[in-house]
């Protein structure tokens, strides 16, 4: 611009009525309408915006001029139903959004339309494929707990059957060897085991009494009892 290059400035915004530079958002960009603050961060975000990944570090940012912009963008964004965080990093004065359903927010305000599409799409993805993974840790937790729950059992089953001898109802010696002989297997695998087949919770509450019994019988008699074999690496 060669001629009336100071107007220009004024009616622009970057300097004021007696020639100084305006540090920060103009006076009426930040006392503007709606559509102000939206078109105020739609120049900064093309200017100095970025936007990463969707994810744990996910992060709208703008890169400030000085502490002034960066205050102006947070109160626009306030304005907006946004809530944004000013910080200095590295003596940057930067603008940041971390949440993913303001960015989004934020986003559609600034009419990045198919943006917003495309980065939900990349969030949505990320999202089921780590809920994937834990329940898959979880489940893989759970199995590794009732395996080493059922190597227990069946250890204290085994002790249980040495303690009682031959002295053993019918119903109970069969739930423990049911238990010895399948020992990871889940107590509604023994069920379906039995002859005939019962529920879980009849096949468990048959091994609790005949532990019971055994435990009992230890104890009148001064030896170990059930879980004298279990050792550390067992333990559930």
């Amino acid at each position: 611009v060669t001629n009336d290059g100071e107007l220009l400035a004024r009616q622009t915004g970057l300097i004021d009525g007696k020639g100084r530079p305006i540090r920060g958002i103009a006076p009426q960009v930040v006392s503007g309408a709606t559509c102000d603050a939206e078109a105020a961060w739609r120049g900064a975000f093309l200017a100095h915006g970025s936007l990463t990944e969707p994810g744990r570090s996910s992060a709208l940012e703008i890169t400030c001029p000085g502490p002034e912009a960066a205050l102006a963008l947070v109160g626009s964004a306030r304005r907006l139903g946004v809530v944004a965080k000013s910080r200095e990093v590295r003596g940057v004065d930067r603008v940041v959004l971390r949440d993913g359903d303001a960015i989004g927010q934020l986003l559609i305000r600034l009419g990045a339309h198919e943006s917003v599409l495309a980065w939900e799409e990349r969030r949505l993805r990320r999202e089921v494929r780590a809920t994937a993974n834990r329940l898959a840790n979880f489940d893989d937790a759970n199995l590794r707990r009732s395996a080493r729950a059922a190597v227990v059992a069946g250890a204290r089953v085994k002790r249980a059957l040495e303690i009682l001898g031959e002295d053993i109802p019918d119903h109970l010696l069969e739930a423990g060897r049911l238990r010895t002989e399948h020992s990871q297997a889940s107590l509604e695998e023994l069920g379906a085991l039995a002859d005939p087949p019962m529920t879980k919770d009849a096949i468990a509450g048959r091994i609790r009494r005949l532990l019971a019994m055994a435990d009992k019988r230890a104890s009148d008699l001064g030896i170990p009892d059930t879980e004298a074999d279990i050792t550390p690496d067992m333990e559930p």
